[in-house]
């Protein structure tokens, strides 16, 4: 646990200090805020919070695809990631380090856009519960994501093929679950094979929990998922330590 806290300080540190991580956090939150705003001029005050959450996953497969493929690509480009598989850490808590400094990133910039709720809340009616519920699931579909992005960066040393095999993978997902497509697969995909292929979409789980229905099975979906990556992404590095 200490090693992975030693990793998680240094990468999170990494996010504040870094260029990257501001632009990559301005942009978000205009381009979210924008959709949101928009749409509350144009439906309402509770209709602008399901935009914005409807336009959330959307916004991670282009924008976490964006985020991810620097995390192990650009170590393996500048040569820190021998460094780091010189260090006396499993490879296990490189990993989680990693992965949690992302999340906990993620996190503050879902929180500066809590502006908009409390604004919103300021002149008109908010149902708090589902809203709330929503940011939950925003963080846990985005750990989803940054789990099958950091697998992909740690394949390659190129950050645009993990950029676009991330934002394909991402996007495939994403389509999986998507209400409009399952809908029009009903019709000729057996009802089994429908299941199977948007069981494992995480915007599936994204959706139930953002309706305000806290189901064990949805947390335990995103830990399954979200874990086999990770372990993924885990092998692949132990493989690299062994070859040295």
């Amino acid at each position: 646990m200490r090693e992975t806290l030693v990793i998680f300080r240094r990468e999170l540190k990494g996010y504040f200090y870094s260029p990257i991580a501001y632009v990559f956090g301005a942009v978000m939150l205009v381009l979210l805020l924008f959709v949101a705003a928009f749409a509350s001029l144009v439906h309402g005050a509770q209709a602008s919070m399901q935009v914005f959450f409807g336009w959330l996953p959307v916004a991670f497969i282009v924008l976490l695809s964006g985020l991810t493929m620097r995390l192990w690509a650009e170590e393996r480009k500048l040569g820190t990631i021998e460094l780091l598989m010189t260090f006396p850490v499993r490879v296990r808590g490189l990993v989680l380090g990693k992965f949690l400094a992302t999340l906990c990133y993620l996190g503050f910039v879902m929180v500066l856009t809590l502006g908009l709720p409390l604004t919103l809340g300021a002149y008109g009616r908010i149902d708090w519960p589902p809203v709330l519920a929503s940011y939950l699931a925003s963080l846990l579909f985005a750990g989803s994501f940054v789990a099958v992005g950091m697998f992909f960066s740690s394949m390659t040393r190129d950050q645009l093929v993990a950029l676009l095999w991330t934002g394909l993978s991402l996007a495939v997902l994403y389509l999986l679950g998507w209400p409009t497509l399952v809908e029009w697969l009903t019709g000729w995909m057996p009802a089994w094979l429908l299941d199977l292929a948007t069981g494992i979409s995480p915007y599936k789980y994204f959706e139930s929990i953002q309706r305000g229905v806290l189901d064990t099975r949805d947390f335990v979906y995103f830990a399954c998922f979200c874990g086999f990556f990770l372990y993924a992404n885990a092998l692949v590095l132990h493989h690299r330590r062994l070859k040295g």
